[in-house]
């Protein structure tokens, strides 16, 4: 969208979440339709939103603990506009040591999984794909900042699906029906990413 907008290029790291784009610019510059990219900060340093109404897209960067979240709403055309040659990547700078998950064949034991479950209950009362991702994630990491990075992308959903009869999606096969929104393609990454670049 050159005609609409200048090229805005958004990076954070841990512990910079910056409200800004890299060029300390909050939208998309004088062009006549700059103002339909706009970055606000919801909470300093911990929520930043990134809108692009030009293209139905919301991106909501999260650092929850010692991770960065994010969530991603955007008409399946935008998502699915760019060939796999084209894949963007975001962690530029690729995963350091320290949040990378161990490939050790040894496992934590029921005793880990059931302190995870409690805790993860403690933010995501129904046991949906948010809750499983949540004790996956505390489990395998031993962290237990995963359940507020869960609760953040549960509050992303609610503010990103309209219907929030689908905000809670369970497993295929769990005796619960899948959903899957047809005009919606809503990415959830609890993981912990260690830098963020977009480029609009």
């Amino acid at each position: 969208m050159k005609e609409c907008i200048d090229q805005k290029v958004y990076q954070a790291e841990l512990d910079n979440l910056p409200a800004a784009f890299e060029d300390g610019s909050t939208n998309g510059g004088e062009r006549p339709g700059g103002s339909s990219l706009a970055i606000r900060e919801l909470s300093p340093g911990r929520h930043v939103e990134i809108r692009a109404r030009y293209i139905g897209t919301t991106i909501a960067v999260r650092q929850a603990g010692r991770q960065l979240s994010f969530s991603i709403r955007a008409a399946e055309e935008v998502a699915e506009a760019f060939p796999q040659e084209q894949d963007l990547q975001l962690c530029v700078g690729g995963c350091p040591q320290s949040q990378r998950i161990s490939r050790s064949p040894c496992c934590p034991g029921p005793a880990a999984a059931e302190a995870a479950r409690a805790l993860c209950k403690e933010m995501l009362p129904v046991e949906d794909v948010y809750f499983q991702s949540c004790v996956f994630d505390v489990v395998t990491s031993g962290d237990a900042n995963f359940t507020m990075a869960a609760h953040g992308a549960l509050e992303d959903a609610r503010v990103f699906l309209p219907n929030v009869e689908k905000l809670h999606i369970f497993q295929a096969g769990a005796g619960c029906p899948s959903v899957s929104p047809s005009f919606v393609l809503l990415l959830l990454v609890l993981a912990g990413l260690w830098g963020v670049s977009w480029h609009f």
